[in-house]
């Protein structure tokens, strides 16, 4: 190969490879997994309030069940005192009878606490239950996800591996003051470094030079520069003949 049909070659290849990365970078299964990762985020989220509303709820259904449990403890005690006989004073036994009709009324106003309470905490269950369910099959969909990205991006992968090979090598043949050049010049024309001399045009730009400044390139070395865009020139053969 000549060394117009090197940089004409590495033209090529850099324009493949930048397309390749932007196919990577755009794969359909990336932006997916980004987008459903937010949103397990916010399941994620979702489920550390149902835990912490279950959490509370159930506290309150326990310290209901303490509470009647004591009163109770209470009642039975009030209550044996007055079956003992140990209380004979009329008054007293009298006190110990309302003392026992209040417990029993608290009793049962704590008992229909821990029958909402026990609503509350079994709704939460099955509020976290369906976000549970809901984080297990986002997290399969992001795991079948991840092996299609794998498997596309993979493939993706292995060809930009092998055309950086082969541009590294075309790169090597290259003198290495035309690499600094071809390199300089793509960095400076985003990313198009070469244009090829044909029909009296710039394939990089698409200038159609003048009909005197045409036949100068043409007589001119095989690598030159476009006088219109400033890239390497490469004059092809038919319009060097």
């Amino acid at each position: 190969m000549t060394e117009g049909e090197i940089l004409i070659a590495l033209g090529q290849h850099d324009l493949a490879i930048a397309r390749a990365e932007k196919a990577l970078d755009e794969l359909p299964e990336k932006h997916a997994i980004l987008q459903l990762r937010h949103r397990l985020q916010e399941i994620e989220a979702a489920l550390d309030k149902a835990d912490a509303y279950c959490r509370k709820a159930e506290a309150l259904v326990s310290r209901a069940q303490d509470e009647a449990t004591s009163v109770q403890e209470k009642m039975d005690a009030e209550q044996a005192k007055v079956l003992s006989g140990a209380v004979s004073n009329p008054k007293e036994l009298q006190n110990l009878t309302k003392e026992i009709a209040a417990l029993g009324r608290r009793k049962e106003a704590v008992e229909r606490e821990e029958l909402g309470y026990m609503e509350k905490a079994e709704a939460g269950q099955t509020q976290r239950a369906r976000v549970e369910a809901a984080l297990s099959d986002g997290r399969a969909k992001e795991a079948g996800l991840i092996e299609r990205f794998k498997t596309r991006g993979g493939e993706l992968q292995r060809d930009l591996e092998r055309m950086r090979a082969e541009r590294a090598l075309l790169v090597g043949r290259l003198e290495p003051s035309t690499a600094a050049r071809y390199e300089s010049v793509r960095t400076a024309k985003h990313g198009i470094a070469v244009g090829e001399f044909t029909d009296g045009m710039c394939s990089a730009c698409r200038t159609q030079l003048p009909a005197g400044e045409a036949q100068r390139v043409a007589a001119g070395p095989e690598v030159g520069e476009c006088p219109n865009c400033r890239r390497i020139l490469v004059v092809s053969a038919a319009s060097r003949s």
